[in-house]
């Protein structure tokens, strides 16, 4: 409620606002006798700016900012040249934004619409970006007032306590979200892209990979792994397979007879059938463990039993004994997760390798190795045997061949052929000049073409020029 007040009519000046003294309760509007419109709102809670003026005979009330942040001469500039000229289109245009979307309710539409079509591992992370990341920084704001500079802040802030990763995934979502709405026109959305023309966060491309020094040390922490994951590691290792994809495998997509492992469109990354061929080795190991596994299958369900006849109620709960059919069922999975001893789960196969992979670090005493560089280290040793690089992409299923580039650095082996050529002749020349019954020019025609000696002289004519 405004309080009634003498002498709130007067030019606005920085020094006067400043002198103001804050009521008790309630508000004081003051006037700027310099400027017609411009009025002050003075609250304990701070000072704030409106334009105030009529409108085909309704009252119209515009907040232009607060001060001090909004200076005296910003809030008279910004009246004069954004409001002053059409009051009305000005309060209509605020009108629209007050009843748009906020970010948060494009998010519901956008996670029910278009996150549930993708595949679980990536709709969780755009899950968690959404939520660590982009619901805390902009999920409250209005679709239309989420600046550029906003999202610039939110990335660099991202990238400096969470990495430039999940500030350049952030982004990535964000985009996603505000494109889907402009396509399918959701939340009646006709706005700028916030996203476009920032400086997003640079990401590394990984390169790490098995060294020749590093995987005697592996293997051996390998064999002392479990059957099972032994297995798993061997395939994700020599196959080139994402984790996932070897970890959800069902027998009925290898092909032992012909040595071909396929992954289907619903589960593949790109979207397409994949089909990789099956080293020799891991074929082998493959054929152990299918004539193993019934047999396994039926010692871990009988083992949950032993427990549950001991009476422990939390592991009828956590760990019940499988029928007939869920253990049919469970045989289909290469890796059925009834094996993982008293790791309860929802899914027939395993999920989280963490685990595994923490014994194997530990035993092999290696560092910054992740389970995806056991994909990227079959590639890397291909490319290091002089393989090409379309080669190497089928092999890893690359649907983009920029994908493939990473390898590119390893398949030097004309590159070094030629350097060693070159270095050769560099010293033989070297040696030459010393001896005085040679002609240095003989020996530049070593390098398989001979060198002309008049464009030779010239060359060297024209570095001895200033």
């Amino acid at each position: 409620m405004l309080q009634a007040e003498t002498h709130t009519r007067f030019a606005f000046t920085e020094s006067r606002l400043k002198a103001l003294t804050a009521p008790v309760s309630g508000r004081v509007r003051y006037k700027d006798s310099g400027c017609p419109g411009l009025y002050l709102y003075l609250t304990t809670g701070g000072r704030k700016f409106y334009f105030r003026s009529k409108a085909s005979g309704r009252p119209l009330e515009i907040p232009l900012g607060s001060w001090p942040a909004l200076t005296v001469e910003e809030a008279r500039r910004k009246l004069k040249t954004t409001i002053a000229p059409d009051p009305s289109g000005a309060a209509d245009k605020r009108r629209a934004i007050r009843d748009e979307s906020t970010l948060a309710e494009l998010w519901f539409w956008f996670d029910r619409h278009h996150i549930s079509h993708l595949r679980e591992s990536t709709a969780r992370r755009y899950r968690d970006s959404w939520r660590l990341h982009l619901l805390p920084a902009l999920g409250a704001k209005r679709l239309s007032l989420i600046r550029r500079s906003d999202v610039q802040s939110m990335a660099d802030q991202i990238a400096e306590t969470a990495g430039n990763g999940a500030g350049r995934h952030a982004c990535a979502v964000l985009s996603a979200m505000y494109h889907a709405a402009a396509k399918d026109n959701a939340h009646s959305y006709r706005g700028d892209i916030p996203t476009e023309g920032i400086r997003r966060p640079k990401v590394a491309s990984r390169a790490r990979f098995l060294q020749p020094g590093e995987l005697p040390s592996f293997l051996r922490a390998l064999n002392e792994e479990s059957e099972m994951w032994r297995l798993f590691w061997n395939c994700c290792l020599f196959v080139g397979l994402r984790r996932g994809n070897v970890a959800s495998s069902r027998w009925s997509e290898l092909s032992l007879d012909l040595g071909q492992w396929m992954v289907p469109e619903e589960r593949s990354k790109t979207g397409a059938l994949l089909a990789v061929p099956i080293p020799a080795h891991v074929l082998e190991l493959l054929a152990e463990w299918r004539r193993a596994l019934p047999l396994l299958l039926i010692e871990a369900n009988n083992a949950r039993r032993k427990l549950i006849e001991r009476g422990d109620a939390a592991v009828r709960d956590r760990l019940p004994v499988l029928s007939e059919a869920d253990l049919a069922e469970a045989g289909k999975y290469l890796f059925p997760s009834v094996l993982v001893p008293g790791k309860p789960t929802t899914s027939h196969h395993i999920v989280d390798p963490k685990a595994s992979w923490r014994r194997l670090l530990l035993r092999a005493k290696l560092v910054n190795l992740r389970p995806h560089d056991l994909r990227r280290s079959i590639g890397s040793w291909m490319a290091l045997g002089g393989v090409g690089l379309p080669i190497i992409g089928a092999a890893l299923g690359h649907k983009d061949h920029r994908s493939t580039q990473v390898y590119a650095r390893l398949n030097d082996g004309a590159v070094r052929a030629a350097m060693e050529r070159a270095t050769d002749a560099m010293l033989i020349a070297g040696s030459s000049v010393n001896s005085e019954n040679d002609e240095p020019e003989e020996s530049l025609n070593i390098l398989g073409s001979p060198i002309d000696k008049a464009a030779t002289d010239k060359v060297a004519e024209g570095s001895a020029s200033p």
